[in-house]
């Protein structure tokens, strides 16, 4: 199995590299314009010299980081390769440890923000491996490289402002706001945006989703359970792997949606049926037992790989994980991820 997961990470990379598109980087005068319009739109923003002067003077954009953000397998692997070592034995006996030692304050923001404690510690596994692995990059350097960089720097202007309001409002409890080569901060992997929207001080010291679990944990649930998504349903799950009918081909295609809208792990989910129907069509359970009959209750089907692969109905509270990261294989991982840290 050892040998298996380290040929998966050798031909992921292996791809990645061929796929890569060597950048062109700037010279000193493109880039130093361009900062300079950069620094007189923070200030525009009300961000303060002192923070504009000591984290925009010296700052160079990073080929490694541009080189990351563009080298993108050519191949995909199959959901089967990616839960091998996402929710792996590993996450999953960590995932159990964090869930028991932390029981009573999870139990605590579980109710006061209506999501069950495994969703929470599910995300911060598959995140940063539980506050393990939170990365190493300057964020003023990785978000103010991909700005300039033309592939997404409408999004990343956004995070290198918010970034820069982070530090100017003395919110990074060390004074060193760094994380992923993506910009990602803390436990919970949150953008700069997403920090300022959703990080949650739960203990009273100040937002810190570094080193306070409690801060990580409320954090997550915030973003998870805000109003401006669809409600979370504390009374349901995420959904379940079934079995589909031996019809599945020729059902399939009626079972998509017209005109769907939201990112592309949004629109591949199929139109919304309760359990009888789908019963009705044939899916059972993967245990190949009927379907809970409760009419009350959405579901779609989701099948990251075709109808050759393994297919899922999933809940309201599904399109919720999302929102934290947009795949399809992101989220049920998470979703496994849970049922495996509750068992």
């Amino acid at each position: 199995m050892i040998l298996k997961y380290i040929f998966l990470i050798f031909i992921f990379f292996t791809y990645s590299l061929k796929a890569c598109e060597k950048p062109t980087m700037p010279t000193a005068s493109e880039w130093n314009n361009w900062l300079e319009d950069v620094r007189n739109e923070a200030k525009d923003k009300k961000i303060s010299k002192k923070t504009i002067s000591l984290y925009l003077s010296d700052v160079k954009p990073q080929e490694k980081i541009i080189l990351r953000d563009r080298c993108q397998p050519e191949s995909t692997i199959t959901l089967e390769e990616y839960l091998y070592y996402r929710v792996d034995k590993s996450r999953i006996i960590a995932g159990r440890n964090v869930l028991k030692e932390h029981k009573d304050i999870l139990n605590k923001i579980s109710k006061h923000f209506g999501i069950q404690p495994r969703f929470i510690v599910a995300v911060l596994g598959m995140e940063s491996f539980y506050g393990r692995n939170q990365g190493k990059v300057d964020t003023i350097t990785a978000v103010t490289t991909l700005a300039f960089d033309r592939r997404r720097s409408d999004f990343y202007r956004k995070q290198l402002f918010a970034a820069l309001k982070i530090l100017d409002d003395e919110l990074v409890p060390s004074g060193q706001l760094i994380g992923s080569w993506g910009g990602a901060v803390g436990m919970t992997q949150m953008i700069p945006t997403t920090f300022l929207e959703s990080a949650y001080d739960w203990d009273g010291g100040g937002i810190d989703i570094w080193n306070s679990y409690a801060d990580g944990f409320a954090s997550t649930a915030n973003y998870l359970t805000s109003i401006d998504k669809n409600p979370w349903s504390n009374d349901s799950t995420w959904g379940r792997e079934v079995l589909p009918p031996n019809n599945i081909e020729l059902i399939y295609p009626s079972l998509k949606q017209d005109n769907p809208k939201g990112c592309g792990a949004v629109k591949r989910r199929s139109v919304p049926k309760s359990l009888p129907e789908w019963s009705n069509l044939g899916f059972k359970t993967i245990n190949n037992t009927p379907l809970p009959q409760r009419p009350d209750l959405e579901a779609r089907l989701v099948a990251p790989d075709g109808v050759k692969g393994r297919m899922f109905l999933v809940y309201p509270n599904y399109k919720n994980i999302l929102y934290y990261n947009c795949s399809s294989y992101y989220a049920i991982s998470i979703g496994l991820l849970s049922d495996e840290i509750n068992n």
